[in-house]
This record gives structure tokens, sequence and C-alpha cells, in this order.
């Protein structure tokens, strides 16, 4: 069940203990700047914050949609929105907790009317890749960059309905 944290928000020490074990454990954030990064009210700041809680009430699973007019937001045009920081328990994995938050952020854009969903990632994180290509993220090397020596990787996903042709 997918909660959204404006309606019931997360145990805070348990939200950011998931985030720091996933992204300084994982190797994708540097430890010296995660307890700043991750603290509970610097995330919430950023936008929409979606996640599913685990049989103690712990979050198993986060996700965030992130406005144009977030100062978090790196690329959104005033018609883009913007995915950040899924993680989803390593112990949890393969269970599809990962799809069905990226599907509720998706969801979510969608009824906010943006055009475009876009999310920045970096190149080792292939289990998250391989949710943002089924979800229908396509890359935009275009828009890839590096910062503080890492490299990310820029994905867009189109929300307004193509017309079908002839």
């Amino acid at each position: 069940m997918i909660v959204q944290d404006s309606d019931h928000p997360a145990p805070d020490s348990s939200l950011q203990e998931l985030l720091t074990r996933v992204y300084v454990g994982g190797g994708y954030t540097d430890a010296g700047v995660a307890e700043q990064v991750f603290a509970p009210a610097a995330v919430r700041a950023r936008g929409s914050l979606y996640w599913i809680p685990d049989h103690r009430g712990n979050v198993a699973g986060t996700v965030m949609l992130v406005p144009p007019s977030s100062s978090a937001s790196r690329f959104a045009t005033a018609a883009e929105g913007e995915l950040h920081l899924l993680a989803v328990d390593p112990a949890l994995r393969g269970r599809g907790l990962g799809k069905a938050l990226v599907d509720a952020v998706v969801a979510e854009a969608k009824n906010q009317k943006y055009k475009q969903l876009s999310l920045w990632t970096q190149p080792t994180m292939q289990a998250a890749h391989r949710v943002y290509l089924r979800a229908g993220f396509v890359p935009a090397s275009k828009r890839d960059f590096q910062r503080d020596g890492r490299e990310f990787r820029v994905m867009l996903l189109e929300l307004e309905a193509q017309p079908s042709g002839p």
C-alpha cells in the first residue's frame, strides 16, 4: 500500500535510515552530506513524498514528486515534474515496490497535468534503470551532467498522449 506522506507521515528515523542505507550504503552519496541531505525536513521540503510501510510501519520504500517550483528541482520546466529519491529496502527488492512507487508518481504527475516527468540517476543504479525503462522513461543524454565528481544520467517520460497517426 502506497501512502502519501501528507496524509500519513513516514516515521522520521525510518525515512532517514532507509535513504542513508540505500544511497550511502550503495555508494551513490557521500556519507559526509547524508545527514543533511536525508534529514526528514529537507526531504519533505523537496516536494510530495510517497512511501510504502513494512509490516512494522517502517519505511520499506520511498519516492518523491518534485514540482518545478521547488528549490530541489534540477531541470523541470513549468510543465515538468521531477522524480527524486527512489529507494527500496534491499531486503525487499524484487517484489514490485519500486514499480509501484514509480507508478504512483507518474499517476500524480499526470493528475497535476505535467507534460513530462524527468529524473536523474547514476550509471551504476542498474536496478533503478530497469524500473524506469519499464515505466517508459527514455534516456535524455543531452541533459546528462557531472556534480561533485559523479556522473548523472537524465531520463524523461512524456505524459501527454501523443496524437495517433492516420
